[in-house]
């Protein structure tokens, strides 16, 4: 009797046990998913699909978790726009898809439509996410910009005719799909029939952008790296094109040779090149002569390789005298000291920036060092949460209309 009761005691602890290991798997996997769907869920997708004899739907639109307003606005204008187009009585198909673009503090929600009944191929939704309201095209970008940009692409790709009905519209009219680096202008709004299609222009924001004064949330700053090119260089430039973005790479003369592939794929890039010297001596202990061949010499370098206008100058270690302002380039300099080459460290460098991360920043970075690259995949996109956008310093100055005399040394552009 006592070896059974033993016998018994220990069946129930294993089962106890068992038990217990499978109620801390379950927990596990309830956490793990309940973390997955506040990373990846953030904007989920809800599906309208209907088939009849005469009618074929199927829709797609986003919604945002945690807000009801935004979704307030979708569903009204999906579900708007289903119901206009039921009321034709032939047969028909609607097939909807989206996209959802982040610019500064709004949300551009642009649908893609495949529709027997219309020409009409998008429509977009852009939403002020400080109110949660639909805004217009002129809340985030400048009127007077927009005008200019619009009609001169106009003249430039269509008849007169078609110049002459969309010139002097309310740009508000038109339709607007907003990218990262561009913006789709659609005519919507006008009766196409007799052309068979619906005129659009794209602006390439990467050649001309001007904000809104009203959107003070657009922030702009410009990184810089020095002493390359570098065996890091290469990944790095693949960091900043992958986000779409661009910096200023002031390279050293000395560094060039059996790299220059390179300093081309910079220049073919969104970003651009400066001259740090030739050696990397200080500017401060050279002459006139000696400064002006330290300078020179390296430009010829990059002419022969890629015959850019070089217009900036980044003096080694910041040094500089009085020789230097005489040289035409415009000297650049830093207000945020990333700190890169003394702490080798790239949670530290990340928070040197990130924490005094300022609209007009010119951040100082070296592409020679591995933590670097590895937290500029960082800055960028948590820049971007914070409304800044990554730039080259010819990109500050145009956004800033910054004007410089030559003989100024540039730390920060407001």
């Amino acid at each position: 009797m006592i070896l059974i009761d033993y016998k018994e005691k220990i069946l129930k602890f294993v089962i106890y046990i068992n038990l217990l290991l499978l109620a801390m798997l379950v927990v596990k996997n309830l956490f793990s998913a309940e973390n997955n769907n506040k990373e990846y869920n953030y904007v989920s997708t809800s599906v309208i699909e209907s088939e009849t004899d005469t009618t074929s739907i199927y829709v797609e639109y986003p919604r945002f978790n945690d807000n009801d307003e935004i979704n307030k606005i979708i569903t009204d204008t999906v579900y708007g726009y289903i119901k206009d187009f039921k009321t034709y009585d032939f047969n028909k198909s609607l097939d909807i898809s989206y996209q959802v673009y982040y610019v500064s503090d709004f949300v551009n929600i642009t649908f893609h439509i495949e529709n027997t009944l219309s020409s009409i191929k998008n429509m977009n939704l852009l939403i002020n996410l400080n109110n949660n309201e639909v805004s217009k095209i002129t809340d985030l970008f400048d009127k007077q910009y927009l005008e200019n940009e619009i009609y001169k692409l106009v003249y430039n790709k269509y008849p007169i005719e078609v110049y002459n009905i969309i010139f002097g519209q309310d740009v508000n009219s038109f339709t607007y799909i907003i990218g990262m680096d561009n913006i789709e202008v659609y005519f919507n709004q006008t009766d196409w029939e007799e052309y068979n299609y619906i005129p659009y222009v794209n602006i390439d924001l990467n050649e001309s952008i001007t904000y809104t004064s009203s959107s003070s949330k657009n922030k702009f700053i410009a990184f810089t790296y020095d002493d390359g090119p570098s065996e890091y260089t290469e990944d790095l430039l693949n960091v900043l094109n992958n986000n779409k973005v661009g910096a200023t790479f002031f390279v050293t003369g000395k560094n060039i040779e059996g790299r220059e592939d390179i300093i081309n794929k910079i220049s073919n890039s969104r970003s651009e090149i400066g001259i740090h010297g030739y050696s990397h001596i200080s500017f401060k202990t050279l002459n006139k002569e000696e400064l002006n061949k330290e300078i020179s010499s390296t430009y010829d370098i990059l002419h022969n390789i890629v015959n850019d206008k070089i217009k900036f100058v980044r003096p080694p270690y910041g040094e500089y005298n009085d020789n230097i302002t005489s040289l035409g380039y415009d000297i650049i300099l830093w207000n945020i000291n990333s700190k890169d080459w003394v702490v080798r460290n790239e949670n530290k460098i990340y928070t040197n920036v990130i924490n005094n991360a300022c609209d007009g920043c010119i951040v100082l970075m070296h592409d020679s060092y591995k933590e670097t690259l590895e937290a500029t995949k960082r800055l960028i996109p948590d820049l971007k949460k914070k409304g800044f956008t990554v730039v080259t310093i010819s990109k500050l100055m145009e956004i800033k209309n910054y004007k410089n005399d030559k003989k100024t040394v540039i730390n920060k552009i407001k």
